[in-house]
């Protein structure tokens, strides 16, 4: 089956970095032309294709990949109508399906397969679908197809850097600048320990700071609540057991609180020679 959803924008914070991505995507859309972000989980990408799909101001819609996908009525007037398509994690869906796509990207046609043979359906000059994949998993998805992946034009996005996390951090979650840099300086030290080969998703440190500011918990390392909050989050991502995963993130709380003061959760316009008087 086909599930084809609406989406509307949702908060989306506009840093440099995002902004740079979104113009050089919207400038190959504008061309004609189909575009791939590829990625690791957790950075944002289906996010980017909503709002980059948006800023086309044609009607948006939302597929997500999936072993058994078929051509709907919904993908149908998608085509035909020229609507923008987020096609989420495409490579989770069979290549038969994904070759329905190969005619409509380049000879304007979606050819559709039922009882009666192969029907044939103009598409729009302005369809266009965006489409994500996560290029570091491989579990329960196919290889992509080199002929689809000639018709797009891929952005590769790569771990935001610490400024932009930051930022990110303080806009969707609400902290201020500087427990939104323990946050980010915490969860990396970690990953860096129990999975030095992985990149670390924005999620668990936005999951941390969401539920903090949320909660009321100060974001110090000397903090019960803060530690525990932590370890919920942080310890079933980890590669290494329960045991020593523990370990090192007790290790991290015990030389951090050593030397950071308290932050509290609440945006503040402080600097930090402020907080620590």
């Amino acid at each position: 089956m086909s599930t084809i959803i609406q989406v509307r924008p949702q908060q989306f914070v506009k840093t440099a970095a995002l902004e740079q991505i979104m113009r050089r995507a919207l400038r190959y859309l504008g061309a004609g032309y189909s575009i791939h972000l590829e990625g690791p989980t957790g950075i944002g990408k289906t996010t980017l294709a909503v709002e980059t799909a948006h800023c086309r101001q044609r009607p948006t819609r939302l597929m997500v990949g999936c072993h058994d996908l078929t051509v709907s009525d919904q993908l149908r007037i998608a085509c035909g109508e020229g609507w923008t398509l987020v096609y989420d994690e495409f490579n989770r869906s069979r290549p038969e399906f994904n070759t329905v796509l190969l005619s409509t990207l380049e000879e304007r046609i979606l050819a559709v397969t039922g009882e009666h043979g192969v029907k044939h359906y103009p598409v729009h000059p302005e369809f266009r679908v965006i489409f994500t994949s996560n290029s570091e998993e491989y579990c329960g998805v196919y290889g992509t197809q080199s002929a689809l992946l000639d018709r797009l034009v891929t952005l590769r996005l790569s771990e935001p850097n610490i400024l932009t996390q930051q930022q990110l951090l303080v806009e969707l979650a609400g902290i201020s600048s500087e427990a939104a840099a323990l946050v980010i300086g915490l969860v990396q030290q970690f990953f860096r320990q129990v999975a030095p080969e992985g990149i670390a998703s924005l999620r668990p440190k936005l999951m941390i700071a969401q539920v903090c500011h949320r909660e009321g918990i100060p974001v110090s390392a000397d903090d019960a609540e803060f530690r525990q909050v932590c370890r919920d989050v942080l310890l079933s991502r980890s590669l290494q057991s329960a045991t020593d995963a523990n370990a090192v993130l007790w290790e991290l709380f015990n030389r951090l609180s050593r030397r950071l003061p308290v932050i509290d959760t609440v945006a503040s316009h402080w600097s930090l020679e402020q907080v620590r008087t």
